[in-house]
């Protein structure tokens, strides 16, 4: 049996202390999980795992094992990085996640030109607003907006983001502009979902003034609102990049032009001075590739 395979699958289950995730994470069933366990225990010869039909806990002897388990992942990590240099070129797959906007509309295309330009390199995007741990989702890159509070981890600046107030003409001359931020209660705001919890875009700006909880529509998608916005629904608050070619078309019209949050930084973050080849190139080729 692969050991450290099983040990990967041990830490695994330490983490999720449920084993059908952890088979679902590594594509095999809940029996084998339980089978690598039980051949790390006959071979230290001692429990690691109390289990029962209510759950697993770690036992005192399996804290000592996880933390030297996750001491020696580390080592052999450090090793096949190591030896990437001596790679002709760079491959493999690079995990990345980054917010629905910044990646929709301007990391895509980024990532295609670095794709097209390492063909023997793939990438997983997920797209989510939520807040995410590099090491413990299994990410090598996250993408951020706004001021970070991971200061664990290594983070670039790679890009800056500013939102805009805007409306259709349409609603604007059913209900006139805001005459200023305080008068957004007598309009349509337009809500973007992630501000209500885990964004820290409410550190930043005060958000009590756009009436989130009155929003006549809202969404986790600001794609949805912008359409939302363009068929005159109400205002809306989202990033420049997002609505410039509706703003040049005459489609929507910016509003509260001095009224804007401040500009928001985009860092770039990845756990360990130590990355592969290929991480280092995607973080390399998106430095010099993003631009506002």
């Amino acid at each position: 049996m692969d050991r450290l395979k099983a040990i990967e699958i041990f830490i695994s289950v330490c983490k999720e202390k449920n084993f059908s995730k952890v088979a679902t994470k590594f594509d095999i069933s809940t029996t084998m999980v339980s089978k690598y366990v039980n051949f790390l225990e006959k071979e230290v010869n001692i429990k690691l795992l109390n289990r029962s039909t209510r759950g697993q806990n770690i036992t005192e002897a399996g804290e000592v094992y996880l933390n030297k388990a996750k001491a020696l992942q580390k080592q052999y990590r450090d090793l096949v990085l190591s030896m990437d240099d001596f790679t002709k070129e760079p491959e493999g797959l690079i995990n990345v996640n980054a917010p629905h906007n910044f990646g929709t509309h301007v990391l895509t295309t980024i990532i295609a030109d670095f794709l097209e330009a390492n063909p023997a390199i793939r990438i997983d995007l997920t797209l989510s607003d939520s807040l995410t741990d590099v090491v413990l989702d299994n990410y090598d890159i996250v993408f951020r907006v706004g001021d970070l509070k991971d200061a664990s981890y290594i983070s670039k600046r790679v890009f800056s983001q500013q939102l805009i107030f805007c409306a259709s003409p349409k609603y604007l001359k059913t209900n006139g502009p805001p005459k200023n931020i305080t008068d957004l209660e007598n309009h349509h705001f337009l809500g973007f979902k992630p501000w209500f919890d885990s964004s820290n875009f409410k550190k930043e700006f005060r958000i009590d003034l756009l009436h989130l909880q009155t929003s006549r529509f809202i969404s986790n998608n600001g794609s949805a609102l912008k359409n939302a916005a363009l068929k005159g629904i109400g205002i809306i608050l989202q990033p420049y990049h997002l609505l410039e070619e509706s703003i040049q078309s005459g489609e929507l019209i910016r509003v509260l032009e001095g009224c804007q949050p401040k500009v928001r930084n985009v860092h770039l973050l990845y756990a360990d001075k130590k990355q592969p080849l290929k991480v280092r190139k995607f973080i390399d080729f998106v430095s010099e590739n993003l631009t506002n």
